[in-house]
């Protein structure tokens, strides 16, 4: 099995890159992505790990990603991050798999605690 990679998937380049360092910082792979598009593009099926999703992007927004991540048989954990959502978006990603949704700005200790949540359910 490949090593375990966090997927970090924001149009806002200081947010991938403070999650990237964030991730980095405790020893973690990661991996950026400025869309969902290119996430999608670049996607190799031996991937394992989990993806830190911004909801809101343009052309294809994290809810539309996990949908479609599911429509092909890919169920790789989600914690979602958002600037500002509605409770019932977040509840419906939820319901859909997602294992947290966390709103901008959130405290790096519980974004760490999604991510170790999701990576423990992508190992099960």
């Amino acid at each position: 099995m490949s090593q375990a990679i966090v997927f970090v998937i924001d149009d806002d380049p200081a947010c991938r890159d403070s999650v990237r360092e964030l991730v980095s910082a405790k020893g973690l792979a990661v991996a950026v992505f400025g869309s969902a598009a290119e996430f999608l593009t670049a996607f190799d099926a031996t991937w394992q790990g989990c993806l830190v999703l911004d909801l809101h992007m343009p052309r294809m927004n994290g809810r539309v990603l996990q949908q479609r991540l599911h429509a092909r048989g890919i169920h790789m954990p989600i914690v979602f991050i958002s600037g500002s959502v509605d409770i019932p978006t977040a509840v419906q990603a939820i319901r859909d798999g997602a294992v947290d949704f966390l709103q901008k700005p959130y405290p790096e200790n519980k974004l760490l605690d999604a991510i170790d949540k999701a990576l423990r359910r992508n190992a099960s």
